[in-house]
This record gives structure tokens, sequence and C-alpha cells, in this order.
């Protein structure tokens, strides 16, 4: 992805969902540290490291916590799947219907409300 033009970059952002400007204003700014940091995580999500990590889950119980399910990304396991970890986190869930990977750059006022609310929320 680093070594398209910037152009092209911000293109295959927003077919991905990202709103166009946001993905133009982030298309330039992608090198390959920023790539490696994106990358790593989502490598690092295969087993046994994702049952190694899950085991710990409930623990995260301890401090408030928001599941955000964006019904139209389809790339981070099954409804049931997230809905089964955020129950063993503790943490109550946001389902964000016509909403994908990119939820907070697609409608931003939803996303910060939503945010803004949970936080308040907290003690």
């Amino acid at each position: 992805m680093t070594a398209q033009p910037a152009e092209e970059r911000a293109a295959f952002l927003a077919a991905g969902g990202m709103h166009p400007v946001i993905a133009e204003r982030i298309a330039p700014r992608i090198d390959e540290a920023m790539g490696a940091c994106i990358l790593r995580p989502y490598r690092s999500a295969a087993q046994p490291v994702m049952a190694e990590l899950g085991k710990g889950l409930e623990a995260a119980a301890a401090r408030p916590g928001l599941a955000i399910l964006p019904a139209e990304d389809h790339g981070v396991g099954t409804d049931g799947q997230n809905r089964r970890t955020a129950a063993r986190a503790g943490a109550p869930v946001e389902v964000l219907a016509g909403l994908g990977h990119w939820w907070i750059t697609e409608d931003p006022r939803r996303a910060a409300s939503l945010l803004s609310s949970f936080w308040s929320s907290v003690p």
C-alpha cells in the first residue's frame, strides 16, 4: 500500500468506507512505519495468540468498557463472537447500524455522541 501514489491510497481507503475527505488527508501520510503499526496487530491476531489473549478477558471487567460493533464491518469476526467477547469482558454492546470499519469517519457526530455518552457514564 505504501508503494501506491497517495491518490490511489485515498481511493482505496474511501472504497473501504472511510470518508473521502479523511482518506485524502490520511493517504499522503501513510508510510512504512504506519503500515507496520497497523498491520502487525492484525497479523498477530491468529491462533494460538488469540486464545492466549482471551484467557485473561474476564479481567477486563474490572474497568469500564464499551464494545462498539459497526454492523457493516465484516472483517472482525461474527456478531456472536463479538457479543460473547463483550460479555466476557463485562462490556455493554453498541451496534452501529449502517456503519463499517471506518465508522468514526463515516458518521463523526454519531461516533462523538456515542463516545461522549459512554465516557460521561464512567464514574
